[in-house]
Parts: C-alpha cells; sequence; structure tokens
C-alpha cells in the first residue's frame, strides 16, 4: 500500500496535463506507455525504499524517479519539451500545495485520530479534492490554457518554466513528504507564507504569459489590419489609374469615331475592321473588374488573385459577397486572407510544368455565407492529433490557423476540411447578421 497511493496521485496529475496539453498519441497508445512508465517508477521507488534508509537522501531520490514522467509527457503530447515542463511542474507543484493543505487540515480537526491510519487519511482526502477539481480543469481551464500556450513562444515559456521547478523543489526540500512520514503535525505559520508566496508568484508568472499572448495576438491583428489597408490603397491606386484612363478615352473618343467616319465615307471596311480591332486591344480597354460588392473581400481576393497570377497559379472565383453582410471586414480579411495565403503556399510547392489551380467560390445560403477554397496541393499532409498543420516557419506560426476558427465560431460557423492525393478544398460556413434576428441557422 505504500506506493499504491502515489501512484493514483500520479494518475490524476496525469490526467490534469492531458486536459492541458495537446495529445499527439492515440488513448491505446497513452495508456500503455503510462502503465509502463508507472510500473518502471515503482519498481525503481520500490528498490530505492529497500536499500535506502536515510529519509532525506530517499525522498530526493524518490522524486528524482518520479520526474521520469517527462519522458512519457515528451512522447505523448505536441507541444515543445518547455511547455510540458512548465505544465508538469506546475500540476505537481498544485498537487503538493493540496497536500499540505490536507496535512494541515487533519493536524487541526483530527488530533486524536489513530496515527497509524492518519497517512492513509491524508492521501484519501488529497485524491478526493483532485478528483473534484479534474472535471473543473477540463471544462473551465483547458480551452483558455491551450490557446494561451499555443500562442507564447518557448522563448518565454523557457524563462517562465523556471518558476514552478524551482517553486516544487522549494516545497520539497522545506517540508515533510508522503514519504517520510507525517508524524509531526505542528502548524505553522511559516508554511503559509510560503504557499501565499508561491500563489502569488504563479498569479503573476500567469499574468505575464497571458499578457504575452495578448501582444503576439494583437500584433498579428495590427499586421491583419495594415495588410488590409495596404490593399485598400493599392486597390484605390488602380481605381485612380482606371478613372484616368477613361478620362483619356473620354478625350479621344471623339478623333477615333472622326477616323472611322472618314473610313466609312471613302469605304475602307477593312481598315475599319483593322482599325477597331486595334482599339479594343488597347490598354484602355484594360478596367480593373469588381469581384464583388463588399469592398474589404473584394480587395482581399483581388490582391492574393493577383499574387497568384504572378505564380502562374490560375486563379478561378466566383463570389457573391454583399456590401452589408454583418460580418466585420477584419474578420473576412483572417479568413479569406489566410486561405488564400495557405492556397497559393501548397501550389507554389508544385513542381513546375504541373497544373497549378486554385478556386473560389461563396454564395449566401438562407441566413448563412459559405466559401469554397479548393487548390491543387502536392498531396503531402502534417497532422498532428489530426490537427492540420502549415509549413511555416514565422513567428506567428499557428496563430492563423488558430484565427480562422476562432473567427468562424465567432460567427456561429462550421469548418470542414476535405482532400485527395492532389486536391485540397476548406469549406467554410459563416452566420451572417440574419442570424440577429432568430432566423433558423443553415444546416449542411
Amino acid at each position: 500500500m505504500t506506493l499504491l497511493y502515489p501512484s493514483f496521485v500520479c494518475l490524476l496529475n496525469t490526467l490534469v496535463v492531458h486536459s492541458l496539453l495537446t495529445r499527439k498519441k492515440t488513448f491505446l497508445f497513452c495508456f500503455v506507455a503510462f502503465v509502463t512508465n508507472t510500473f518502471l517508477i515503482i519498481c525503481a521507488a520500490s528498490l530505492a525504499q529497500k536499500y535506502i534508509t536515510q529519509p532525506t537522501i530517499l525522498k530526493y531520490v524518490t522524486y528524482s524517479i518520479a520526474f521520469t514522467y517527462i519522458i512519457y509527457f515528451h512522447i505523448v503530447f505536441k507541444e515543445s519539451l518547455s511547455k510540458k515542463t512548465f505544465t508538469m511542474f506546475s500540476v505537481w507543484m498544485f498537487s503538493t500545495i493540496i497536500l499540505f493543505l490536507t496535512t494541515s487540515l487533519v493536524s487541526i480537526f483530527l488530533v486524536n485520530f489513530d496515527k497509524k491510519y492518519i497517512q492513509d487519511l491524508i492521501y484519501i482526502i488529497r485524491i478526493c479534492i483532485q478528483l473534484l477539481l479534474l472535471p473543473a480543469i477540463y471544462y473551465r481551464l483547458s480551452k483558455p490554457y491551450k490557446k494561451v500556450l499555443g500562442i507564447v513562444p518557448d522563448k518565454i515559456i523557457n524563462l517562465m518554466s523556471l518558476y514552478p521547478v524551482i517553486a516544487f523543489l522549494l516545497l520539497i526540500n522545506t517540508y515533510t513528504t508522503p514519504f517520510g512520514g507525517f508524524n509531526n503535525f505542528n502548524f505553522k505559520n511559516e508554511m503559509f507564507l510560503l504557499l501565499v508566496f508561491i500563489s502569488l508568484g504563479y498569479f503573476l508568472v500567469f499574468a505575464g504569459i497571458s499578457s504575452s499572448s495578448k501582444i503576439i495576438t494583437l500584433k498579428y491583428d495590427y499586421k491583419i489590419i495594415e495588410n488590409q489597408v495596404d490593399l485598400q490603397r493599392q486597390n484605390y491606386k488602380k481605381l485612380n489609374a482606371s478613372l484616368e484612363q477613361i478620362n483619356t478615352l473620354k478625350h479621344d473618343v471623339r478623333h477615333h469615331l472622326s477616323a472611322i467616319k472618314s473610313m466609312l465615307q471613302e469605304k475602307k471596311y477593312e481598315q475599319v475592321l483593322k482599325y477597331v480591332e486595334q482599339f479594343n486591344q488597347h490598354e484602355i480597354s484594360k478596367t480593373v473588374s469588381t469581384l464583388c460588392s463588399n469592398f474589404a473581400a473584394d480587395s482581399i481576393i483581388k490582391y492574393f488573385m493577383s499574387l497568384a497570377i504572378s505564380k502562374n497559379i490560375d486563379f478561378k472565383s466566383d463570389v457573391n459577397i454583399p456590401e452589408d453582410i454583418g460580418i466585420n471586414p477584419l474578420d473576412l480579411c483572417v479568413v479569406l486572407g489566410n486561405c488564400l495565403e495557405n492556397a497559393i503556399e501548397a501550389c507554389d510547392k508544385l513542381d513546375i510544368g504541373i497544373e497549378k489551380q486554385i478556386e473560389l467560390i461563396s454564395k449566401i445560403v438562407g441566413t448563412h455565407i459559405v466559401f469554397m477554397i479548393r487548390n491543387d496541393f502536392n498531396g503531402n499532409i502534417v497532422k498532428e492529433d489530426n490537427i492540420i498543420k502549415t509549413s511555416k516557419s514565422e513567428p506567428t506560426h499557428g496563430i492563423g490557423l488558430l484565427s480562422i476558427s476562432e473567427t468562424v465560431n465567432k460567427y456561429n460557423g462550421n469548418l470542414d476540411i476535405k482532400y485527395t492525393d492532389d486536391k485540397f478544398e476548406i469549406t467554410i460556413i459563416m452566420c451572417t447578421s440574419a442570424r440577429k434576428n432568430g432566423t433558423t441557422p443553415f444546416v449542411s
């Protein structure tokens, strides 16, 4: 029974880590890996208890053996090693805090309890508390924690992860642990002061991490806005160029008509036809066409269309995006911009001579707008825990995909991805302003 309770606590802590990190292996693999790792730890701890008689040395050896759980976390979860270390030690530290609080409560309210069963009672109360906290962590903390952890770069986490490691080592070094026995139940003010300082320190650490994630997100949003302003500037330039061409055409049209009239009067019909053909092929006739009535969407689609054409990618579009659609222009740019950027990146990786095509379709269906982007690609899909990843290497890698998902969810929408050996297709459904009026949502 000596190692049964600690093993169960390790299981609970591992389940908490599972709720806070993103699993990249199957459930069966995780189960087998955990059982194997735990079995090896129990064997090593049993040998340590058998041959090490000094309680202090036994304590440090046992915890050192338990630290090998980082191998399991490194294999099972997709986050970086620093983020796994930060999460593991944070969970362990709060579990240890629960242990100390439980010990204090027992020492206050159960003074006359049979000391033979004190350690068992402490473990049972501790396990019950952690079992009660597990659903709350999973349903309330899991999503925001993963979001922040996914945004904050490893450079910041590397520094922040030092705190839980040092705090945890300080705790196990200062106070009695389960492996040393719970014979001393004197309530110490120093312990509460230490726990208060550790808790305050954690508050500052998490506040720093949260602030970093917000700053990174704001930088990304600023980049989106900056790109949108640049797109509008380009559109205005093209529009001004078109207006100048139209003014030139108006000014010169009477001269062209006079020349055509003169040739007709002289019955030079073949020359008239040639003249008209040259006139149609003139650069004056090349005006900027409008793809849709929504200015933000029209700007960003035309930008990526010109980018695709410059890379010899055939870009086909059939879009119907109304001007007053009830979707924030910035959100439209996030969705369309990231999808089209990924499509162009995928086509650009294809070998020279292979057909490269992007097709963009949008339509209004009831109270929803539907976008479909289909593109050629090389068939290579990078997946982690059934999540498709891009191959970009920028510091904001992963933010674009996260922004698409969050934006679609913001409008009660849906995102669906399909692919074959050479075609990649993404379909996005977003609710328009009609949704606010209580209209029945579109069902695909």
